[in-house]
């Protein structure tokens, strides 16, 4: 959630995804790309190379395609998780890999893997098993293999949080009249 106080605070949309980018852009905007590389770092794919994610696309669409065809249960975001949807939630992440911001596919890659498993465990827990390890695969590249990995990284998120606020107001305070160099 770390990008989504900055595109409310400069009036974008916070979308899901292309935040990554779309912070990018706020940041430059308003004078604070300094901040960007942090956003990554806090996520832990600032240091992935491309083809360390090129693959994880192909790993999602397998997940993905199985989650399309068995999804019952209603989640918000059941609407992410269809036939309709897989050019947006896996060509998507391809594209954004194929331009150059494979690091901000990432979140997207993970997010979408994350409801497929919800979804999975809901509704064929089977086939949920079956598809864990490239999901495990994917968050493991972060550098997450254990819950403490993940506390330890919430931690981290908090102690950048004070620094993520004083650039929202910052943001906030020159929003109303636009961006300015």
């Amino acid at each position: 959630m770390t990008t989504h106080v900055l595109l409310v605070a400069a009036l974008r949309n916070p979308t899901v995804h292309l935040r990554y980018v779309a912070a990018r852009e706020v940041l430059a905007a308003y004078g604070h790309d300094h901040l960007h590389p942090e956003l990554p770092q806090l996520l832990g794919c600032a240091r992935l190379s491309a083809p360390v994610v090129r693959h994880h696309p192909d790993e999602l669409a397998a997940t993905f395609d199985t989650t399309a065809r068995v999804a019952r249960t209603p989640f918000f975001f059941s609407s992410d998780i269809t036939a309709q949807a897989r050019p947006i939630a896996v060509d998507g992440s391809r594209s954004l890999i194929g331009r150059g911001d494979h690091r901000a596919a990432v979140f997207r890659i993970v997010a979408t893997f994350a409801r497929c498993h919800s979804i999975l465990a809901a509704d064929a827990p089977e086939l949920h098993a079956a598809c864990t390890p490239a999901f495990r695969a994917a968050v493991a590249d972060l550098g997450i293999t254990s819950t403490d990995d993940l506390l330890r990284r919430a931690q981290d998120v908090g102690r950048f949080l004070p620094r993520l606020w004083r650039t929202t107001e910052k943001i906030l305070d020159r929003s109303a009249g636009g961006p300015t160099s």
